[in-house]
């Protein structure tokens, strides 16, 4: 019996995972995804630091820095809850002892159609590594905790896997997006909170974003009310903790009423309805912030952004392109020339963005 070499443990079980080992080891995103994925099928339903043990213990000895690795499985975790590879529901009886709490089971396996007839896979095999059979499995792209799948010419994925028993989800329901309104509906929505709050005049460490300073230069728009008037997408400091995201309304730099985002029941992050508020501002102002696109290599595209978008936008080109460094820009994607129209569209109707093409470089 010969003993194996961490390297070859690594080599033969990211084999198993049905990845490419070399390519890749234990401690990338894809592997930890897939033994996320394979724990979860005999562990669930579990509680999160079941699972995370589950992938970190048969680790040890096989890499360096355990308590490296243990944040990444657990970074990895909350994507795959976040694309729906893992549900989180909570224990609403509890013990009366020890509270309510989390528990994860795995989702069914699933798939999500795009226009151009791509789809991404989500969910668990109960008893195997796949729910697909062999031909379509060396097909799929794995990204990061993502899984892709491309048609051949001719091919009609969606009816293939709806046979093969995997479910269909909606696009709009697996996003979870917020109701499609214009800037316009937007802003009044906002607008009509805002008219009905309180007199608010003391607001320390308050910051505004300048609708009138330039799109392109998300940093240089923030700035200190001094005489200004009018309402704008704020930011004010607390006694502890990071700063508060907020809707105010000034008088000659004087803070009148302001309401703090997210709203009472809303399931985004402050920073996220802001950064939406902030869209719908720029529309109506006429100077809409801006999505430049320029050709990627081999059949892609580069989608350029300048400013912040909330975070289900973010999901959203998580799940069909891939994060790009380009310089000149706040953050870029590169997706498949399939796929562009949809997000063109996508970025006018619901972003209110203003998209810009550019020629090669």
């Amino acid at each position: 019996m010969r003993r194996l070499s961490a390297e070859e443990v690594h080599a033969q079980k990211v084999v198993e995972l049905g990845l490419d080992a070399s390519a890749l080891d234990l401690t990338s995103v894809e592997a930890v995804g897939g033994s996320l994925r394979r724990a979860a099928s005999f562990l669930c339903p579990c509680t999160a630091p079941t699972l995370v043990r589950g992938v970190v213990g048969p680790l040890r000895g096989l890499v360096g820095d355990l308590d490296a690795i243990k944040v990444l499985v657990e970074d990895t975790l909350d994507a795959m809850i976040a694309h729906g590879d893992i549900l989180e529901h909570r224990d609403i009886e509890g013990d009366g002892e020890h509270g309510t709490g989390a528990f994860l089971y795995a989702a069914p396996a699933s798939f999500i159609s795009r226009e151009s007839g791509s789809v991404i896979i989500v969910g668990i095999a109960s008893d195997q590594l796949t729910a697909l059979p062999d031909e379509l499995e060396k097909r799929v792209e794995y990204v990061k905790h993502l899984r892709r799948l491309t048609p051949t010419p001719g091919e009609d994925l969606e009816a293939e896997l709806a046979e093969l028993g995997l479910v269909e989800i909606s696009y709009e329901d697996w996003l979870k997006v917020p109701p499609v309104e214009t800037a316009a509906q937007h802003l009044a929505r906002l607008d009509r909170l805002l008219d009905s709050a309180q007199p608010s005049r003391d607001v320390p460490g308050l910051f505004l974003l300048d609708p009138a300073r330039p799109v392109h230069y998300y940093r240089g728009r923030w700035v200190q009310p001094r005489t200004q008037s009018g309402r704008f997408v704020a930011r004010r400091s607390q006694a502890y903790g990071s700063q508060l995201w907020c809707y105010v309304q000034l008088r000659e730099g004087n803070p009148e009423r302001l309401i703090d985002l997210p709203m009472p029941g809303s399931r985004w992050r402050g920073c996220d309805e802001a950064w939406r508020l902030q869209l719908a501002v720029d529309a109506q102002r006429g100077e809409p912030q801006r999505c430049r696109i320029r050709p990627g290599p081999g059949g892609t595209q580069v989608l350029e952004f300048f400013s912040p978008v909330p975070m289900w936008a973010q999901r959203r080109w998580d799940a069909i392109g891939e994060p790009v460094s380009s310089s000149g820009c706040l953050f870029a994607y590169r997706l498949a020339d399939a796929e562009l129209s949809e997000e063109v569209r996508f970025v006018r109707e619901e972003l209110w963005l203003a998209s810009i093409t550019e020629s090669a470089r």
